[in-house]
């Protein structure tokens, strides 16, 4: 199941091998791998094993990485290309929980920097939610955030998530998030309905 989402600045595409290149530029990018990766440089063969992992998620678990570009400007005018330019990456990954308390789904977000500051990350993480529980079903999302990143944690508050569990202290602390469907769907369903 490879599921195109769309929003209303975005449209994203499960990544392929045809990201390649653009995700191995946008996960070094000093400012993205800082927190993504724990200032870590990926290389061209971790970003292809990262894709192949995201490609076989999808087809046994349903979900995986999404590219994230922009969406048509022009009414009707179709799905964004997918070799148009990155905006970022948005997705699902299997995560060992905090404090070896079992495997967890993780989502996971970046953006170029220059995307950063308009809304784009929760954007794209609020189609993934809604993707993971209204059709994979999926219970439990996490999010490990690093404490040094208050604008990641910023998003998953925004996206309704809330404090879960501590991580270690020091300079590598993290900070756990969890949205859970049943409080998902329900909040889905009253803005629904609100006029």
């Amino acid at each position: 199941m490879s599921e195109v989402l769309r929003t209303v600045r975005l449209v994203l595409h499960p990544v392929s091998m045809r990201d390649h290149g653009a995700l191995l530029t946008h996960w070094t990018g000093p400012l993205v791998r800082r927190h993504l990766f724990d200032d870590r440089v990926v290389t061209p063969v971790q970003v292809s094993e990262i894709i192949e992992a995201s490609e076989r998620d999808f087809a046994t678990e349903g979900y995986g990485l999404w590219a994230l570009r922009p969406a048509p400007s022009s009414p009707g005018g179709g799905a964004a290309a997918p070799g148009g330019p990155l905006a970022g990456v948005a997705g699902l990954s299997h995560h060992e929980g905090p404090l070896g308390h079992g495997v967890d789904v993780e989502i996971l977000y970046s953006l170029e920097p220059d995307h950063w500051g308009r809304g784009l990350a929760a954007e794209a993480s609020r189609a993934v939610l809604d993707y993971a529980f209204e059709v994979v079903g999926v219970h439990r999302i996490t999010a490990e955030i690093d404490m040094a990143n208050p604008a990641s944690s910023e998003i998953a508050l925004q996206l309704g998530m809330r404090r879960w569990r501590e991580g270690p202290a020091g300079p590598d602390g993290a900070a756990y998030y969890a949205a859970e469907r049943s409080r998902w769907i329900g909040s889905r369903r009253i803005v629904d309905v609100v006029p």
